[in-house]
């Protein structure tokens, strides 16, 4: 854990700093997924707002195959042998249906003016069985990462949280739908989230909270979005596609 918090801190530093975390976070995070039955090394996965490609680097050396996706690519992606797509995850994904066994979207949710289309595409570009990785800071966590920009004065309301943060850095946000030019930031709750995947049609097969032996993310009611620093839902696709 003192690796971790170490590697948080630093992130800031470089673009390299912050793949560093992503690729810690990554390990990690592929070998909870394991636990719950998840088996890359026989896997074609989609990774779906690869950003900086911490994450990336490492889904592409453990899966079986695998391709990274975002709106625009890092200048890291042209320096690998990562297979990446430039795709906007608003709209249509470029890949044909069925063909994925996982897709894989961290701190990715919480961007999209209309989660619910990301999902509808996930659903069609998955295999009948296959498994959706979801995970993002819920809003309201204590820990205050979902507030991004806006921490910690996101617990005042929108309004007040975009007049404090103008004032103290010179910024001038308007809402936080246009906080980040071509996406945004939504202030969703664990439940809602679940309610978004369920929903979708999809089967949660599991609910939890990242890189922690207390699962804060099964608590009761708001205790829940205050305690959890980082929520995961693992999900499903119906296999009933095979039935005739």
């Amino acid at each position: 854990m003192f690796g971790f918090i170490k590697l948080g801190m630093r992130r800031w530093r470089s673009p390299e700093h912050y793949r560093e975390l992503q690729r810690y976070i990554a390990y990690a995070s592929m070998r909870e997924l394991e636990s719950r039955g998840v088996r890359f090394a026989e896997s074609s996965v989609l990774e779906l707002g690869a950003g900086r490609g911490g994450y990336s680097y490492v889904l592409n050396q453990e899966a079986s195959r695998f391709v990274a996706c975002d709106f625009q690519a890092d200048t890291f992606f042209p320096k690998t042998q990562i297979p990446f797509c430039i795709a906007d995850v608003s709209r249509p994904l470029p890949f044909a249906s069925r063909r994925f066994d996982l897709v894989y979207a961290s701190s990715l949710v919480e961007h999209l003016a209309e989660p619910d289309t990301l999902l509808a595409e996930v659903w069609r570009v998955l295999k009948p069985g296959g498994m959706l990785y979801l995970s993002f800071p819920p809003f309201y966590s204590l820990a205050m990462v979902g507030g991004h920009n806006f921490k910690p004065f996101h617990f005042l309301g929108e309004r007040r949280a975009i007049a404090v943060v103008n004032w103290l850095h010179g910024t001038k946000f308007r809402s936080y739908a246009t906080c980040y030019d071509t996406w945004g930031l939504y202030p969703l709750k664990i439940d809602d989230v679940k309610r978004l995947i369920l929903q979708a049609d999809f089967e949660v097969l599991d609910i939890y909270t990242r890189l922690s032996r207390v699962n804060t993310a099964r608590w009761p009611a708001i205790l829940k979005d205050l305690a959890t620093w980082h929520v995961c839902y693992l999900a499903q696709k119906p296999l009933r596609e095979y039935v005739i």
